[in-house]
């Protein structure tokens, strides 16, 4: 499970990648104009550089309230770098998903991960009642520093209904520079 670029797994991509599956993902992850606005606030981008993308002026970061977790937004990859590149791995992903397929549905939660790396799950089991119904998770990631020769760990979370797998790449990544 261990690969050399974080590119590789990233690059693979998240949810379907079959076009007829496309039609019917069975779960998706909603995200506003306001999420990625907090999720860039987050990541350090000054008010400035926000307003140029999203085409305001006056946005102040100061005013807008930090999101949860390790990256702050709900989106199917998950990814941490690790500073410095000798601490252990700890990170919180905070997501939602949106139940699109069948009404009544059960999703349970199939995790991947290479020895070193410990993913959990809370709930692993999403019990949707309807169709639009909107529920959510954590996932929790812990594990000793990598080892020295190691530069990134690759996992995965796929959500499964029998009738949907929901994949979503997951990567712990020490600094390259």
């Amino acid at each position: 499970m261990r690969i050399k670029d974080a590119t590789a797994e990233l690059g693979s991509g998240s949810g379907q990648i079959n076009p007829v599956s496309a039609l019917d993902p069975g779960l998706l992850y909603n995200s506003s104009m306001d999420s990625y606005i907090a999720f860039l606030c987050k990541e350090g981008y000054n008010s400035s550089s926000i307003g140029i993308l999203i085409g305001t002026k006056g946005l102040n970061c100061s005013t807008i309230s930090p999101p949860q977790g390790t990256d702050g937004i709900n989106y199917p990859s998950m990814h941490t770098q690790i500073i410095p590149s000798n601490a252990s791995i700890s990170a919180i992903f905070y997501r939602s998903v949106t139940n699109v397929g069948s009404g009544n549905s059960t999703y349970k939660a199939k995790v991947r991960a290479p020895k070193g790396l410990s993913i959990e799950v809370i709930p692993d089991t999403l019990n949707f009642g309807g169709v639009n119904q909107e529920l959510s998770f954590k996932v929790v990631l812990k594990g000793p520093p990598m080892p020295k020769e190691t530069k990134i760990f690759s996992a995965s979370l796929e959500w499964n209904d029998s009738k949907h797998n929901v994949r979503s790449p997951i990567v712990v990544y020490k600094p390259t520079f």
